[in-house]
């Protein structure tokens, strides 16, 4: 069973744990030793089924296999990770009880993804985000009682951000600070919050123990690369259920 921390941010595990294993159930469990709940991204195989998997491609004996070429069966066989990369339904059946960020990463997936969420009970722990408008406008048009986050990715995002409804949160990487500043990005987050936003911050090759402390008086959620790095080293430990 998850913690439940009473006091702090909540925390979520980046893909479970950052690393080899990263989106797979082993990194989800060990992260909900110390993490509130967990992250995750979803795309389309070839045959139909939603697959929890950052990227559209992976590499496996020197070629490079898109994720749309294969079936399930073919991905596993040929994956590094083989069998231990999940479905969404894999997922959500043992987690459905934990705090869910569901990054979608294709507009093809949120039918599916809806539907999978929705069975096993789970929408009202789950946060759909994407850094694409059209899928979040997609998760919202299907879903108008879901909470649904938008993806800061650059520059870019922003004139997007400014034309989108309805949202629950924004999703502000780390290394944001790297281009505008500290005290900007400060003041971007305090003015997200005061629109009713919730905000949560992602790490993206940044030093979590460097940058968490200065940014979490601005901050609703924390997706962590390490959960239990950044718990032991200063997020308070709190009662537990």
């Amino acid at each position: 069973m998850a913690r439940v921390y009473r006091e702090g941010p909540v925390i979520l595990g980046h893909r479970g744990f950052r690393g080899r294993i990263e989106n797979t159930l082993p990194a989800f469990r060990r992260a909900l030793k110390y993490a509130d709940g967990i992250e995750f991204d979803v795309r389309l195989t070839g045959d139909g089924k939603v697959l929890v998997h950052h990227d559209d491609s992976f590499v496996a004996d020197g070629f490079s296999h898109s994720l749309r070429d294969l079936s399930l069966v073919e991905l596993r066989r040929l994956h590094p990770m083989g069998r231990l990369v999940p479905t969404l339904g894999e997922v959500v059946r043992e987690f459905k009880g934990v705090r869910m960020d569901v990054d979608v990463k294709e507009i093809e997936t949120v039918e599916e993804t809806l539907r999978l969420v929705e069975r096993y009970n789970a929408l009202e722990k789950a946060v759909f985000s994407s850094e694409d408008p059209e899928i979040v406008r997609t998760v919202l048009r299907e879903c108008p009682e879901c909470r649904v986050g938008f993806s800061i990715v650059g520059y870019s995002s922003v004139p997007r951000l400014l034309r989108l409804k309805g949202i629950h949160s924004v999703h502000v990487p780390i290394d944001a600070v790297s281009y505008i500043g500290y005290r900007p990005l400060m003041t971007i987050l305090r003015a997200l919050r005061r629109r009713g936003l919730a905000v949560y911050l992602w790490n993206y090759r940044m030093d979590e123990m460097f940058w968490v402390p200065r940014l979490i008086s601005v901050t609703d959620v924390l997706i962590s690369d390490d959960p239990a790095r950044l718990r032991k080293s200063f997020l308070p430990q709190g009662a537990t259920e």
